[in-house]
């Protein structure tokens, strides 16, 4: 099958997300899959030039190296404000090209205002066009003004798209309520790679641990992603202060909130207990959550937040990992406490984490994260009732 994806974040640098993860897959039997993608965090002009040309790359690969995506970012103007308006029409120019040259078998689309341009020409040229649903997207909007713009846009690509697939329970009764049809609305679980994502060998812990000061009685804390405003590191900072100073944090990853987090580190003294990696490649990560002993994903709790089941939590689980983690319904739908996630409101959070200091709860917890996810999250399970979905939702349209 020929798949044309359309996103308007970053295919390069951004995630891994479950785009990358079952796309590429599908690419290593033999799908072709185009990816057309937005640079979101371009440098501005006039730090940049202010024409930001198309570019065309060849057989990326972010989650496995034997896939082959072709990635396409139309040409855009860079700033702000404008740069979006203009990828409209670059998008639309690109699609109407592409859809041409080499008609796609279906358009699935993970974007707002580039994802109206896929519908509209999804409609003229008579293409299967299937809206996957893993955020509530207009809640990502920076600007909160344009937020209702973006509600709209996003209620329109629901009610007007062939299919939607769903992460998860919460998301699909999400798109239900904003008029997505029930009878082409479907569920396909976030997965993980559990021959990647496995607890190491202590002798590589240990290395780990070594090389960013770990101590050998220290129980360490790990946060891995982008530094949203909303990911809850600065909460967990605050409270450091108040547990034993073995308890440490280790920061993975880049962001919104990276400035604010090193200010507030040096304000409360946490030098010696917050350690920030900065940006790591995505094959370190198992190797890093292995390292830890408690994984965090203390997020507050906003409309982004309220129905996401991040991928990293998966992540996490599969390395044999417990989870902190705070009470997000669309979370603790899709794993419910017992299954190595300990939930928590902020004023049960210094108490929580003195329970969790005992290894012998971590290591039962543990435990049962690594099970949940060998018993419900394999990508290999769903990456082939992906592929069979969207078969047989090509099928329906021809």
């Amino acid at each position: 099958m020929k798949f044309l994806v359309v996103q308007e974040t970053d295919w390069i640098q951004r995630g891994p997300h479950q785009q990358h993860h079952l796309f590429e897959r599908l690419s290593k039997i033999g799908h072709q899959v185009v990816v057309l993608d937005f640079e979101i965090n371009y440098t501005p002009w006039p730090y940049a030039p202010l024409i930001a040309p198309r570019i065309v790359w060849d057989r990326v690969t972010r989650t496995d190296a034997k896939a082959n995506i072709c990635v396409i970012r139309p040409a855009t103007i860079r700033l702000p404000g404008i740069a979006r308006f203009i990828s409209m029409l670059t998008f639309y120019l690109e699609l109407m090209s592409i859809t041409k040259i080499c008609r796609p078998d279906v358009i699935i689309n993970y974007a707002v205002s580039t994802g109206i341009c896929a519908l509209v020409v999804a409609k003229i040229k008579n293409i299967p066009f299937v809206l996957h649903v893993i955020d509530a997207l207009h809640t990502l909007v920076p600007h909160r003004w344009l937020r209702p713009v973006a509600l709209w846009m996003e209620t329109f690509l629901l009610r007007n798209s062939h299919a939607t697939i769903y992460i998860n329970q919460k998301l699909k009764e999400y798109g239900l309520k904003h008029g997505a049809n029930p009878d082409s609305s479907h569920t396909i679980r976030t997965g993980v790679d559990l021959d990647v994502f496995k607890c190491k060998d202590d002798k590589e812990i240990n290395r780990i641990r070594t090389k960013w000061g770990i101590g050998s009685n220290d129980v360490l804390l790990i946060f891995v992603g982008w530094l949203y405003e909303f990911s809850g590191i600065d909460t967990i900072m605050r409270i450091l202060p108040t547990l034993p100073e073995s308890l440490k944090l280790m920061v993975v990853g880049t962001g919104e909130m990276e400035n604010e987090l090193l200010t507030l580190s040096q304000n409360l003294s946490l030098h010696k207990r917050v350690i920030f990696t900065g940006h790591q490649p995505y094959k370190k990560m198992p190797e890093l959550i292995s390292a830890a002993d408690i994984c965090l994903l203390f997020s507050a709790l906003n409309p982004t937040t309220r129905d996401i089941v991040p991928i990293k939590v998966y992540e996490y689980l599969a390395c044999g990992r417990p989870v902190l983690a705070s009470k997000l319904p669309g979370l603790m739908a899709e794993v419910p406490s017992g299954n190595g996630i300990i939930y928590t409101h902020s004023e049960q959070l210094v108490q929580t984490l003195q329970n969790m200091m005992e290894q012998t709860y971590r290591t039962s917890e543990g435990t049962k994260s690594r099970r949940f996810v060998e018993e419900h999250c394999d990508w290999s399970t769903s990456s082939l009732s992906f592929e069979k979905l969207l078969g047989r939702i090509i099928s329906l349209q021809q």
